[in-house]
């Protein structure tokens, strides 16, 4: 990827309950999210202590991720996963009332909202290597924003 233009490219990203990302992994565009969700949550791990790992007690996800694998990999780990069913599921929603992506949904979106319009650069570079160091310079930026 390196050295191709980012128009071909996705960001995959977990966010702590303020925000602020945890894990960022970038893949071509035509990759469907769900496919990269074992690497953002093991790339979680790779920066974070073990206490730190155990505090993780829950996920919550969009529609997209409801898929059994998922699923499976977030319960192995001890962890909840909020994440509804897809429409097609064969599997009743038994937690769809307890937990609810729409009410969380915002902290992904706010990260999001905060790297393309707080950080305008962002959005214009072209080169995959380039627009991944902007990415973790912003998040870097949010860290020192929060903690001053």
């Amino acid at each position: 990827m390196t050295g191709s233009r980012v128009t071909g490219t996705k960001l995959h990203v977990t966010v702590d309950g303020t925000g602020l990302p945890l894990s960022i992994v970038m893949s071509l565009a035509d990759i469907h999210d769900s496919t990269k969700f074992v690497d953002v949550m093991e790339s979680i791990s790779d920066f974070a202590d073990d206490s730190m790992m155990e505090q993780i007690v829950s996920v919550y996800a969009d529609r997209g991720y409801g898929s059994k694998p998922i699923r499976n990999h977030v319960k192995s780990r001890n962890i909840i996963p909020c994440i509804p069913f897809r429409k097609n599921s064969k599997t009743a929603n038994d937690d769809a009332g307890k937990y609810s992506y729409n009410r969380t949904g915002f902290v992904m979106e706010r990260f999001f909202a905060w790297l393309k319009n707080g950080f305008h650069r962002t959005r214009y570079e072209r080169n995959t290597g380039n627009y991944l160091g902007l990415v973790n310079i912003t998040s870097f930026l949010m860290y020192c924003r929060v903690l001053r």
